[in-house]
């Protein structure tokens, strides 16, 4: 590679109107590759006071971040907050992060601000911790007054992000991640400004510019699926593919699928001009439109009523559209959208339901999860002590139920049907649950009501039913998961 690394690439302006409105002018002109060092440009120039965070693991990656801020951005060195969130997973090495990125900071005349996670959760998952830090992310902006986080993302992170995103089936924008630049709560920029460089670059310099920094072990280790994609599958594609080089390929592909999802949410944004979203969307000139035009559309439509954008809710979006029936399906723990075969409707669920026909939530979480029929459902994580089995003989079934942990990929509930298959504590093979409700005597108009919880696709509880045999507590079990229903 010629030159140095930090070499400029080019000299972007900030029109006059403000981060959010210049960014989302950028991402509509499918410019947001380049668009994260045209802010950063911006903000050098201005001079204007506006505080811009920085997230530092330790890592190469994050440390060549910060180098790359400080040379090529100098006048943001006294506007710079280094963030640093303390995962505690590995003991004193995580300890050990902290104090060298605040000393790093410190060293290099810049603030420093972190957290310490002290109350890890029982189940680790990639997306459970990507979740704490996103959340520490915004606190820390929120606590600065500061719209702007850059992000240490490079080539290779597009590599395995994309890989992921292909296994687990994602649309142009799963596609299209991670984005150069992304606006998020539509107050606050995620800017990552080294997509173009390699993680290999990026050590060279570091080593070449006796810069140290910290390795985590754990990514090394194959317990997560990045790791594997990144430690396994990555090695193997570029064995297999011989002279391409993959992570430059899967990078223009990348590229490619972004540009296409911007092409998407432009005239979509375009057709839905002049149109009040807030709680209502009118489908009755919508139907003949392109699937990826209703699919991005109805991201619209979510995002207008602060809604989550999940998969899941788009795929039932068109289901019910193509369908036309009157129908109502649950968007996240507190809402609900109507479809009353011309339009959808944001809801609470309340008002309809006792004359909804079914209904079902998916992708339930931890804590308290609000169902159609107006009830609760309560899920929280239990220790099995000697206690906890003298207590179990004595429990409600109509209101109470023990589950093991370990089995569940997915929580959901749906509304009884008496088709539903259940399998009985000690028995071979499973048996509807009418049939079932029926022997113990529950009336129909009870049944009716009654929510069905779901553990990976299998029946898990009906309240007045023990638990499934597949999901019974057994001895060697440490953590069960509770579920109340209220």
């Amino acid at each position: 590679m010629s030159g140095s690394i930090l070499a400029s690439r080019g000299d972007f302006k900030m029109q006059a109107h403000g981060l959010i409105a210049y960014a989302k002018a950028q991402i509509a002109d499918c410019k947001s590759f380049e668009a994260a060092d045209g802010i950063l440009e911006f903000l050098n120039e201005k001079n204007s006071g506006e505080i811009v965070c920085v997230a530092c693991s330790g890592g190469g990656d994050s440390v060549f971040l910060v180098k790359y801020i400080l040379e090529k951005f100098p006048n943001l060195r006294s506007r710079l907050v280094i963030l640093h969130f303390n995962h505690n997973l590995r003991g004193q090495d995580s300890d050990g992060d902290e104090q060298f990125v605040k000393m790093l900071a410190k060293d290099w005349g810049m603030s420093f601000y972190s957290e310490k996670l002290v109350d890890r959760p029982t189940n680790i998952s990639e997306d459970r911790l990507r979740r704490l830090r996103n959340e520490f992310f915004e606190r820390a902006l929120e606590k600065f007054n500061s719209k702007v986080l850059v992000l240490g993302h490079q080539k290779n992170d597009i590599a395995e992000t994309l890989l992921m995103r292909m296994i687990r089936g994602s649309d142009t924008a799963g596609l299209s991640s991670p984005r150069a630049m992304a606006i998020f709560r539509e107050k606050y920029l995620k800017l990552r400004p080294l997509l173009n460089f390699t993680k290999q670059e990026m050590e060279i310099y570091l080593k070449n510019s006796k810069i140290e920094w910290r390795d985590d072990e754990t990514n090394f280790q194959n317990d997560f699926f990045r790791n594997k994609i990144r430690n396994i599958i990555l090695p193997k594609i570029q064995e297999i593919a011989g002279h391409f080089d993959v992570v430059k390929s899967l990078t223009s592909v990348k590229q490619n699928m972004e540009e296409a999802d911007n092409a998407v949410s432009f005239f979509a944004k375009k057709y839905l001009k002049g149109r009040d979203l807030k709680e209502k969307l009118v489908i009755s000139d919508l139907k003949k439109l392109p699937t990826a035009l209703l699919k991005k559309i109805f991201v619209e439509f979510l995002v207008a009523n602060d809604l989550d954008v999940r998969r899941s809710y788009v795929q039932t979006f068109l289901t019910k559209m193509c369908l036309g029936k009157t129908t109502i399906f649950s968007v996240g723990k507190r809402n609900f959208i109507k479809f009353d075969g011309n339009s959808f409707y944001v809801t609470t669920g309340e008002e309809d339901r006792e004359d909804d026909d079914g209904w079902a939530v998916e992708d339930l979480e931890m804590g308290q999860n609000r169902l159609p029929n107006g009830k609760i459902l309560d899920i929280q994580n239990v220790k099995i002590s000697k206690k906890f089995w003298e207590n179990l003989k004595n429990i409600d079934r109509g209101k109470r139920c023990y589950a093991v942990v370990e089995k569940i990929s997915k929580i959901s509930v749906k509304r009884y049907k008496p088709l539903f298959k259940y399998l009985p504590i000690g028995h071979n093979s499973e048996k509807k649950l009418g049939d079932i409700l029926t022997a113990k005597i529950v009336p129909k108009e009870d049944r009716r009501l009654l929510p069905v919880v779901f553990f990976s696709g299998k029946v898990c509880w009906v309240p007045h039913l023990p638990v499934s045999d597949y999901f019974k507590i057994k001895t060697k079990d440490s953590e069960a998961l509770l579920l109340t229903y209220v």
